[in-house]
């Protein structure tokens, strides 16, 4: 038997192995021990030359040797090549973005919604973000609250029309949604942060409730905090499917109780035709594409997204 010792960035692995034993078959042991795959590995002892993979260990590796693993983890590979692949995908959402920010928050649209009679009420139309993964499941969560018995009643009856229900996009990381000149447009973030997931569904629908009380209401004062309380209560008790049923282990009675403090980090109120916003500062629209702080954003949440796959792969 030949003992002897492998170490890998900081790692080491005691082997013994019969003196027969080839290299070939040792680069094949050192690969399941560390993850580098034969092709590339560089192993290092001082007067050692490991290139024939015919010769035995006997003949290169002396006694209580110790080797020094050189190369990359094929993890690590598919990692960076998954993380190069996500900058990628990451800069060009941010430039579509950046094209077509400007027009979501100043260009003027001809007027859709608003507070009516009669059967118009509900939503006119609905936008996912076409370039980000799952756009289908995206869609189907705003029809999902389209059609969510609790929101078609409330929208009936206090007479809501809404023109465009739309996927804010999740680089819009300082507000949850917006309501643009009452209910000409009202978005809202699905997706979580590192763009590896969507929000909790009654978590979007307490914020569709928050917007829709700026159908009314552009400030958060108290009148818009008793209305969006309101909102969130007649969600739940218009519902009549739920009656008498539970959701989620909570009673279908109890409903989620805004608290005023909260409605200033929702959407810092609403939003004009023109871009301004009562009752707080503008959505921030994220720096351009060619500056720093736009380029350490991205990076934030491509490693984010990548460690969290990383993570369920282990």
């Amino acid at each position: 038997m030949r003992s002897f010792s492998v170490s890998h960035k900081g790692h080491a692995k005691e082997f013994a192995l019969a003196e027969t034993t080839t290299l070939g078959e040792l680069r094949s042991l050192v690969a399941e021990a560390f993850g580098v795959e034969p092709q590339n590995q560089k192993m290092l002892l001082k007067g050692a030359k490991f290139t024939d993979t015919g010769m035995s260990i006997d003949s290169v590796i002396p006694e209580g040797a110790r080797i020094l693993l050189m190369g990359t983890a094929t993890r690590d590979i598919e990692a960076f090549r998954a993380s190069t692949a996500r900058r990628e995908e990451g800069r060009a959402n941010y430039n579509r973005y950046m094209a077509s920010a400007s027009s979501i928050y100043r260009t003027q649209t001809r007027q859709i919604g608003g507070i009516g009679g009669g059967e118009e009420y509900g939503f006119g139309a609905f936008e996912a973000l076409p370039d980000l993964p799952e756009k289908e499941r995206a869609l189907g969560i705003l029809r999902k609250l389209a059609n969510d018995e609790g929101v078609k009643q409330l929208m009936k009856k206090h007479k809501y029309a809404v023109g465009v229900l739309r996927e804010l996009h999740p680089f819009e990381r300082t507000i949850l949604g917006y309501n643009r000149n009452r209910g000409q447009v009202i978005a809202l973030r699905l997706r979580t942060d590192d763009l590896d997931g969507f929000r909790d569904y009654q978590a979007v629908r307490q914020v569709l409730m928050h917007e829709l009380a700026h159908m009314v209401w552009d400030e958060h004062d108290a009148n818009f905090n008793a209305l969006n309380s309101q909102h969130c209560r007649e969600v739940v008790e218009l519902d009549w499917t739920r009656r008498g049923r539970t959701l989620g282990g909570v009673s279908a009675a109890s409903y989620y109780e805004p608290q005023a403090s909260e409605a200033q980090s929702v959407d810092g109120g609403a939003l004009r035709a023109t871009g301004f916003v009562l009752g707080g500062e503008a959505p921030q629209l994220p720096p351009d594409a060619s500056g720093q702080m736009a380029a350490d954003h991205r990076r934030e949440l491509i490693y984010k997204a990548a460690q969290k796959r990383m993570d369920k792969k282990r």
